[in-house]
């Protein structure tokens, strides 16, 4: 099994960026969910309530991000000041996260028709994934849950065989992409390795509208494909899963390619 895709969402809930080699920290992948935009209570805003979002480019290197939409654009410096902490929230989790300053948030507030802020995650900023070895404290940044999403292509390729129409990949907003021998093996893996990086601790990741939003538009396509997930991937907890979420064991690099080895 091999490697096909490798994405980033350096803005949480913008578009992807597709890399070709991964850097893997203790946090996830180098630059992934590393700024949010939160409204003026500090919650975090997504797609869910804000599907335009999708067509906010955001592009991460290791001196800037670079954010574009419409016929703006503008850089904003990973070498900036972390002064101005503020207090976010992500689902249940609440941590300090560093306000981006106000000309951006402006800008993106105009763009997205609401009052939104920039913040970003801080050397300070630190948010714990529940580990069930209690000597074990990961860290996740923005990202809904754990530090990494793999999604397999044939489990794609087996949902499309139920749907009316076919949708890509995007609509999934995977980290990883495996070329899998078969649809849904990856529910069963408890420790993987790819390149030099160990994954484990895995849990299946539960999906939610955003998967109904085209990526490129940013417009909602009806109900497709949670209509069609629901009726047979449905767990007891009434949770619709596709694709798996995994915590880094430690630092690395994948590369598109990689082979993916199951070690348990």
């Amino acid at each position: 099994m091999k490697v096909s895709e490798l994405n980033i969402y350096p803005l949480k809930s913008g578009r992807a960026q597709s890399l070709s080699l991964m850097n893997i920290t203790h946090e996830g992948p180098e630059g992934d969910r590393e700024w949010m935009l939160v409204d003026e209570t500090g919650k975090f805003v997504s797609q869910r309530t804000l599907a335009k979002l999708a067509t906010v480019n955001a592009v991460y290197d290791p001196t800037s991000l670079t954010l574009a939409f419409e016929k703006m654009f503008f850089k904003i410096g990973r070498k900036t000041s972390f002064s101005r902490e503020v207090k976010v929230q992500v689902w249940n989790d609440s941590f300090t996260a560093a306000l981006e300053p106000d000309l951006y948030s402006q800008a993106l507030s105009q763009y997205l028709g609401v009052n939104v802020r920039l913040v970003r995650y801080a050397p300070y900023s630190q948010r714990r994934v529940l580990s069930t070895n209690k000597e074990w404290k990961p860290e996740v940044r923005f990202a809904d849950a754990r530090p990494v999403l793999l999604v397999n292509t044939k489990s794609l390729e087996d949902l499309n065989s139920r749907m009316p129409a076919p949708v890509p990949m995007n609509r999934f907003r995977p980290n990883i992409v495996i070329d899998g021998q078969k649809a849904y093996e990856e529910d069963t893996w408890k420790r993987i390795k790819i390149g030099n990086v160990y994954l484990s601790q895995p849990k299946l990741s539960a999906r939610c509208k955003i998967t109904t939003i085209d990526q490129q538009s940013g417009v909602s396509q009806g109900m497709e494909p949670l209509a069609t997930l629901a009726n047979y991937r449905r767990d007891t907890s009434n949770r619709v899963n596709f694709g798996t979420l995994w915590i880094p064991e430690n630092d690395g690099t994948i590369l598109v390619n990689d082979t993916l080895e199951i070690i348990s």
